[in-house]
C-alpha cells in the first residue's frame, strides 16, 4: 500500500465547526494531506469566530491554502450561501465534514421547550442544512465524501443528557440513512465517533473530568489529534467502498460495561 492513496492533494474540502477543537484537528489532517480548506464557525459568537481565526492561522502555517467563514449553520440561507462560495472559490467540492457540537447537561423536568429545539437544531437540524446544499455539487461531479463528527453518547446515553443524546443519535442515523440513499451515486457519508477528548463540550468541569478518565479504558482523555487524522483515511479514495460506518476511536469507552 502506499502513502499516495491516502493523497488529497488539490482535494476541496469545508470544515464545518472548525471553531471546536476536533474540528480544527479535522482541518489541519486534511491540509497536511494536500486539501485545500475552508473553515467555519458555527455562530456568530465571537469566541468562536477566534477560535476559527487560529484555526486557520494553523493551516496557513502549513502552506495550505485556506478561509475562513462565520456563519450561522442553522441557518439555511447562511449555509446554502457557504457551499456556494466553496465552491466558486476552490472550483469543486469534493469533502464535507460537519463537526457542530452544541454541549447541553440538564435534567428533562427543567428542559424548557425552546432548550430542546436549540440542542437538536445546533447539533441536528445543522447537519441536514449542510448535507442538503452540498447535494447538488457533490451528486453532479458523481463523487464525494460527507465526514459527520458523532459523541459517544449517540449510542450510550447519559443522566441530564436525554436533548444531546437525542440529538446524537439523530446524526448517527442520519448518516447511515443518507450513505444507503446515496450508495450508487458516488458520495459515500460515513461519522468519525468521538471519546471524551480534550477542550470539547462537556468536560471543562475538572471533577467530571477525572471522573471520565477513571471510568475509561485508557485512563486518559483523547487528544484532537487523535480524533481528527481519522478524516484523511475517510476522504481518501482508499475508502471509496466506505459507507454508512462509524469508526470510532473512544479508548476502549464503548467496550466498557
Amino acid at each position: 500500500m502506499s502513502l499516495e492513496q491516502f493523497s488529497l492533494h488539490d482535494k476541496a474540502a469545508l470544515v464545518i465547526g472548525a471553531s471546536n477543537p476536533i474540528g480544527c484537528a479535522f482541518a489541519l489532517a486534511l491540509a497536511e494531506a494536500g486539501a485545500r480548506v475552508i473553515v467555519t464557525t458555527t455562530s456568530w459568537d465571537k469566541n468562536e469566530e477566534k477560535a476559527a481565526d487560529s484555526c486557520i492561522d494553523k493551516l496557513r502555517a502549513l502552506g495550505c491554502h485556506g478561509v475562513t467563514q462565520v456563519l450561522d449553520t442553522t441557518n439555511e440561507a447562511e449555509v446554502n450561501a457557504l457551499v456556494q462560495r466553496a465552491v466558486a472559490e476552490l472550483g469543486r467540492l469534493d469533502i464535507l465534514v460537519n463537526a457542530q457540537d452544541l454541549p447541553f447537561a440538564k435534567s428533562l423536568a427543567k428542559i424548557s421547550l425552546s432548550e430542546w429545539q436549540r440542542v437538536l437544531t445546533a447539533n441536528l437540524t445543522a447537519v441536514y442544512l449542510s448535507c442538503r446544499a452540498v447535494s447538488g455539487p457533490m451528486l453532479a461531479q458523481g463523487k464525494g465524501r460527507i465526514i459527520n463528527l458523532v459523541s459517544l453518547l449517540s449510542e450510550r446515553g447519559m443522566a441530564n443528557g436525554s436533548a444531546y443524546c437525542a440529538a446524537q443519535a439523530g446524526v448517527l442515523n442520519f448518516t447511515r440513512a443518507l450513505a444507503l440513499e446515496w450508495a450508487r451515486s458516488g458520495v459515500t457519508v460515513n461519522a468519525i465517533g468521538a471519546g471524551w477528548t480534550e477542550g470539547m463540550g462537556m468536560i471543562a468541569d475538572e471533577m467530571l473530568k477525572q471522573q471520565l478518565v477513571r471510568y475509561l479504558p485508557a485512563k486518559r482523555l483523547a487528544q484532537p489529534y487523535e480524533i481528527g487524522e481519522a478524516v484523511v483515511y475517510l476522504a481518501s479514495d482508499t475508502a471509496d467502498f466506505l459507507t454508512g460506518q462509524v469508526v470510532w476511536i473512544d479508548g476502549g469507552a464503548l467496550s466498557h460495561l
